[in-house]
């Protein structure tokens, strides 16, 4: 009698009391489930954040764009000439030349001229609202395979419009830049223009086509164009006659 309430107490011991805990399998099973929703939550908010940064990065990009193709516009509307020819002062005196002029390249064609666009940042400097622009395409600093778009300025108009000036990076990694002019005398669009050539002597477009050219998202040609008037486009010779 005595030996079967003892191994009854001894069943009792050995047998599993409600809530006294998991087993090693039970727990493991638990962790592996925890991993994997985890794993599948953390995969879900990192496609989103990427999707966020691909967003934000392409609104960026085509923000720049856009203020560079504005930018561009602008100061080319603002763009004048007052004497295109080099002529030589018969008193000696420092000479001015004002400019038109474009060259088609390959890749980003180059133009310079002279603007009323120039903004002065410092009071009481010597400068105006007359300055040289020059626009062309350069390696990016830090990549050779990419090609900026630059923007050069001269503060001072002389007899060298062409040397000298301040560069910037206007836009980084275009792929193309080019203008094309309206020439009202043969009413059609050219590709180049030269205020100093005897064909268009003094003389300004009335219309420029800019068109610039990126690599969209999915690495595919994507165009930005828009077209600017030149208000100024005869010399101001004809209405300033120097003084005698």
């Amino acid at each position: 009698m005595e030996h079967t309430h003892a191994s009854t107490r001894a069943r009792a011991r050995r047998a599993p009391r409600p809530g006294a805990g998991f087993t090693l399998i039970e727990v493991l099973l638990a962790v592996t489930l925890l991993a994997m929703v985890s794993s599948l939550v953390y995969g879900s908010f990192a496609r989103t954040f990427d999707a966020i940064d691909y967003v934000e990065g392409a609104q960026a990009r085509y923000h720049d764009l856009r203020l560079a193709l504005e930018r561009l516009a602008r100061e080319l509307s603002m763009a004048f000439i007052y004497d295109c020819r080099e002529v030589d002062s018969p008193t000696g005196e420092e000479t001015f030349r004002t400019l038109f002029k474009s060259e088609r390249q390959s890749d980003v064609d180059k133009l310079v001229f002279t603007s009323f666009a120039h903004m002065r940042m410092v009071r009481d400097s010597n400068e105006s609202d007359q300055s040289v622009l020059t626009y062309y395409g350069d390696d990016d600093p830090d990549d050779r395979d990419l090609t900026d778009l630059m923007r050069k300025e001269k503060v001072r108009i002389d007899g060298e419009p062409e040397e000298g000036g301040q560069a910037e990076i206007l836009c980084r990694g275009i792929e193309s830049l080019h203008f094309e002019f309206w020439d009202e005398t043969k009413t059609e669009w050219v590709e180049e223009w030269d205020c100093s050539q005897i064909e268009r002597l003094n003389q300004l477009p009335k219309l420029v086509r800019i068109t610039l050219t990126v690599l969209d998202e999915a690495g595919k040609e994507l165009p930005l164009s828009t077209i600017t008037r030149i208000f100024t486009t005869k010399p101001l010779s004809i209405w300033m006659k120097p003084s005698s």
